[in-house]
């Protein structure tokens, strides 16, 4: 990007939040003039222009109803009524400074936080707008304005560095706020960013993927169909044998079970919505199919008795299976699956005995590609789970067992559909 094209820091912020720390501001510098004409006309008996002054600070009293009240609006802010703030302030304060000394007031150097603000919130022409109007502003009090009655010149002399010292305090404390508030905005985008980035480049995998996986479904369609077809007759030529007849009929289910994926996944490609069932019909059913695929696995289960209609979001289920596999890859004890429902929230609970995660990992499950299986794993389905869940409103967390393993626990969203 060039430098005559760059955005401005706090132009991360809504213009709706510029709008309240300008309304902030505006109040704290009508409170402060307030303040001070008080102690010079009564406490230091210097008499000031009480009515033009009073009605100056009414009207930005009321300006700052009118923006709080606009503030509360649905209507979104823009940066040009936000320009339309500062140009009113620094008029404001312009005459302001007009009945108080003109540029023999100490504090006329204020009139430069209304362009400090556009520096740092505006796109350059209103920056330069807001610029030259402070220097037209300053250029005209330099010869017109209506001077302080002061009959005595130390006492004026020793006022004037007085309210010098006080402008500097004044003003390093507005550029230390803006400054902060830039470094946060900076930070925040910079998070946003950030996080934008991984999303996005763990998205393009797992699209990658998902392109694969339709088209290797495509092409094992047949070879499957073969070998069911072979297995079946395999378990009807070997029937008596015990060994190998029930070798035959497990090919046979497996077979079948993968078939009935493939179907699954073409259905879903066809974008047919998914059939409504009890929660915990649907939940029996789901470990039922597992089990058929992992028949040497063993998995104790609880969840409550639950008739409410459930359709799970798309590839929910495949994801839950992700994460028993690899509970029973890593864990010879079995796989304990819970379930429970809680404030329109679904949570399933996956534990294991295995070696356990890092923190490291528990950290980045789901969004960094590792395995926990050398040689045996390759580091996707955890990914694969957090990207569904995440795009269903989900979460997934890992966290230790007491004893050794881990425990995932899935949450996502979910009321009764009628």
């Amino acid at each position: 990007m060039s430098a005559g094209a760059a955005t401005p820091l706090l132009s991360t912020l809504p213009t709706r939040a510029l709008l309240g720390r300008l309304l902030t501001l505006r109040l704290s510098l009508i409170a402060g003039w307030a303040a001070g004409l008080i102690w010079l006309h009564w406490g230091l008996r210097i008499p000031m222009p009480l009515i033009p002054m009073a009605t100056v600070l009414g009207l930005m009293g009321i300006f700052s109803l009118a923006t709080g009240w606009r503030l509360r609006q649905a209507a979104p802010a823009t940066h040009l009524e936000f320009t339309a703030h500062l140009l009113a302030d620094l008029v404001a304060f312009a005459v302001l400074v007009f009945f108080s000394g003109g540029v023999t007031n100490p504090f006329v150097s204020l009139m430069l936080v209304p362009v400090v603000i556009a520096a740092v919130s505006l796109q350059s022409r209103w920056v330069w707008l807001l610029a030259g109007l402070a220097t037209g502003l300053y250029a005209l009090l330099l010869f017109f304005y209506q001077p302080l009655a002061m009959a005595d010149p130390v006492a004026a002399y020793g006022m004037h560095l007085a309210g010098m010292g006080f402008s500097f305090l004044i003003s390093a404390a507005l550029i230390a706020f803006f400054v902060t508030r830039m470094q946060a905005a900076l930070r925040t985008r910079d998070h946003e960013l950030a996080s934008l980035r991984e999303k996005q480049l763990r998205d393009e995998r797992i699209l990658a993927l998902g392109t694969q996986a339709a088209l290797a479904a495509h092409e094992l369609a047949t070879p499957l169909a073969t070998i069911q077809t072979t297995a079946h007759e395999l378990a009807r030529e070997f029937a008596n044998d015990p060994d190998i007849g029930a070798d035959c009929r497990l090919l046979e289910q497996q077979a079948r079970a993968c078939k009935d994926i493939l179907t699954r996944l073409a259905t879903r490609a066809q974008d047919s919505a998914p059939l409504a069932l009890p929660l915990d019909t649907w939940l029996a059913a789901m470990i039922e199919r597992w089990q058929l695929l992992r028949p040497d696995a063993r998995v104790r289960t609880e969840w409550p008795a639950d008739s409410r209609s459930f359709v799970p979001p798309d590839g929910f289920e495949q994801a839950v299976l992700n994460v028993l596999n690899n509970a029973a890859d890593v864990s010879a004890s079995p796989v304990e699956f819970q379930a429970s429902v809680q404030d329109a929230t679904l949570t399933l609970e996956i534990s294991d005995r295995g070696p356990g995660f890092s923190r490291v990992q528990q950290a980045q499950a789901g969004r960094v590609l590792f395995s926990d299986k050398p040689g045996s794993g390759w580091g996707i389905g955890l990914a694969l789970t957090h990207a569904t869940l995440e795009r269903a409103g989900g979460s997934l967390v890992l966290t230790e067992r007491s004893g050794g393993g881990t425990c995932v626990r899935i949450t996502i969203p979910w009321q009764d559909t009628p």
